[in-house]
């Protein structure tokens, strides 16, 4: 590992010029940013996607329980203050293995106010999907199950390529924005707002909106292409609302998948499987938004670590009800890595970081037909304060508040 590089990356408004440069240099505008629009076929960890079940069922060893559903753990509220003021809202999770015991440190920035995550959200309907299908066919195999148009005009597609085209906006069925409203089909807007209550155990989230675009399938149907067995079919719609949570609500979520495979059945997402699960969590690692992979580069860790995995989903664009351009990403990262002592004199044995988290950037705008200096500023905003967060987790400096 480059020593020089991560105690350079200290100078976090250095970190943020020289992301800024690349925008420049690579002449990215709104359309096609530097880091948003990377894509995963330029991420390093690619190869890895399909190791990344079998990295995260990996322990040191033994952990206490995590938060059972619906209750909200304890929350630091001062230790986020070192993100930049245009980061509105923020909770970062640290997980560690300590004495036989799992825990975990909660920290928030303004984390628990009820506003826009833009397409951050998208993850939840499709996670409400496994926990239905799971606790009512508990045997039903996830790569037999496809969705159905009943009117037969759109060809059968996998559940798992469907969330792959959501995360990756790769369109190889149709655009992420259809595909995530055809999801929220599959149960009522009250019913799906009050499922992730009961997760998260926050009372004033509202989660009854769409995307922007009509479903893909306005009544689709989800079966076992093996079976021919009918899992699940569309309820009646409703009228839409917002899609207002909190940055807590959606690290909650991100965090019970990647820990998973280490959770009592009490604290896991209801009825979801692991074997389910980790068929899912490779189409999870493929978001287009590639600020974890350029934060490990910075600190000089990309050939150091080992096992990594990274899921995440970006949300970005403008809002004129708020004037303002605005970039959220949520995002679990865990790697293995063997680094030098602070003294710099012997290595340590090889440490499992483990960290969920969610950022939302805003910068206040007024010409929205030209919005390109605003979205590159904020690109590279949300990279350097990523690598501040990385760098303090390598640095063990969030054991201080633990």
């Amino acid at each position: 590992m480059n020593q020089t590089l991560l105690a350079q990356a200290k100078n976090r408004a250095a970190v943020f010029e020289e992301f800024l440069q690349i925008e420049l240099d690579q002449e990215a505008n709104a359309s096609q940013l530097a880091f948003l629009d990377r894509g995963i076929e330029n991420s390093p960890y690619q190869a890895e996607l399909s190791n990344y079940p079998i990295y995260l069922e990996q322990k040191p060893m033994d952990f206490s329980p995590y938060p059972n559903r619906g209750k909200v753990p304890k929350i630091n509220t001062t230790y986020l203050n070192f993100l930049d003021p245009e980061i509105l809202q923020a909770c970062v999770c640290v997980g560690r293995f300590i004495d036989d015991q799992f825990q975990t440190i909660w920290m928030i920035k303004n984390a628990l106010e009820s506003v826009q995550f833009r397409t951050t959200t998208k993850i939840i309907a499709g996670l409400n999907i496994l926990s239905q299908v799971n606790t009512k066919f508990p045997d039903a195999k996830i790569g037999n199950w496809v969705f159905r148009d009943p009117q037969g005009r759109k060809p059968d597609f996998s559940f798992v390529d469907a969330m792959a085209d959501i995360v990756s906006y790769r369109r190889k069925i149709a655009t992420s924005n259809a595909l995530s409203g055809m999801l929220k089909r599959f149960e009522s807007r009250s019913g799906l707002e009050r499922w992730l209550i009961k997760i998260t155990g926050n009372q004033n989230l509202e989660f009854r909106g769409d995307y922007g675009e009509d479903a893909f399938i306005q009544n689709p149907r989800l079966v076992d292409a093996k079976s021919q067995k009918v899992l699940l079919s569309a309820v009646e719609d409703a009228p839409r609302g917002q899609n207002l949570l909190s940055a807590y609500d959606l690290t909650r979520i991100i965090s019970m998948v990647g820990w998973h495979y280490h959770l009592t059945p009490e604290a896991q997402l209801p009825g979801v499987t692991w074997e389910t699960l980790k068929y899912l969590i490779p189409a999870l690692g493929q978001d287009t938004a590639r600020f974890v992979d350029v934060a490990l580069d910075a600190l000089g860790l990309t050939d150091v670590i080992y096992a990594p995995v990274i899921l995440s989903k970006l949300g970005h664009g403008p809002s004129q009800v708020r004037n303002s351009i605005e970039t959220t990403y949520v995002a679990f990262v865990q790697f293995i890595d063997r680094l030098p002592s602070q003294t710099g004199q012997a290595t340590q044995p090889s440490r499992l970081r483990t960290i969920s988290m969610t950022l939302r950037g805003a910068i206040p705008i007024t010409n929205f037909q030209d919005y390109n200096q605003e979205s590159i500023r904020l690109d590279a905003r949300m990279a350097a304060e990523v690598t501040e967060i990385l760098r303090r987790l390598v640095s063990e400096e969030f054991n201080a508040i633990a």
